[in-house]
């Protein structure tokens, strides 16, 4: 298990509200103030988080990460770039990183398409971590955006095959987040061990928010 060490590898440049771990192949979700900051803590390394969130006071409206990249104009989003929503309000801003890999125009892993891609059935994946942890606020699987997942790496080859390789965070690097609007925000600590995404071994992800000063 990471100590308070790792979790603080960086210090984190403001008051905390509250911290804690999301276990191995688990989720969470919860509530962020606007100007509040959701900082991801790889405790082991090559971990990834995937990530949805929701205006708190319309839950019909959610990220869009089509509309993110489009606003960006870029596939590979960076410190600065804006995460938005399907009718273009600014929901969270990429406020810093330790790494700076993340992944942004594909979909999660789930059920159906680990069934497709590894002819594996019964398996873990994030949709239906997505599911489990929106429940309490009466959303289901098809109301679950695409995800935008930090430290995630994949490769787009010269003739436009993408390749999911391992991720090069180490333990302790963070992902910080700021959020634009009050948000329930939804997190899988990514279960996939089928392709290198996590290394082939989930790990636990270090969750902290945090105010600045």
């Amino acid at each position: 298990m990471a100590d308070d060490r790792v979790m603080r590898r960086y210090p984190v440049p403001g008051m905390i509200v509250k911290e804690w771990i999301i276990p191995t192949r688990e989720y969470s979700a919860f509530t962020m103030r606007r100007g509040q900051t959701l900082r991801f803590v790889d405790l082991e390394g090559k971990q990834v988080p995937d990530l949805v969130c929701f205006n708190e006071r319309d839950l019909t409206e959610h990220l869009n990460m089509g509309n993110s990249l489009l606003l960006n104009k870029r596939r590979e989003l960076r410190q600065g770039d804006v995460l938005y929503s399907v009718i273009c309000n600014p929901m969270m801003t990429i406020a810093g990183y330790s790494n700076e890999e993340s992944y942004a125009y594909g979909p999660m892993c789930s059920e159906e398409l680990n069934r497709i891609r590894y002819q594996a059935s019964g398996t873990r994946n994030c949709r239906d971590n997505f599911a489990f942890a929106l429940a309490p606020w009466g959303l289901n699987q098809r109301q679950i955006p695409n995800a935008f997942v930090p430290f995630m790496r994949v490769e787009v080859e010269p003739d436009g095959t993408m390749e999911i390789k391992e991720p090069t965070s180490r333990a302790g690097d963070f992902y910080d987040l700021r959020a634009e609007m009050d948000l329930l925000v939804a997190v899988s600590n990514c279960p996939q061990e089928r392709n290198p995404c996590n290394g082939f071994k989930p790990t636990p992800m270090g969750i902290i928010i945090y105010e600045r000063s």
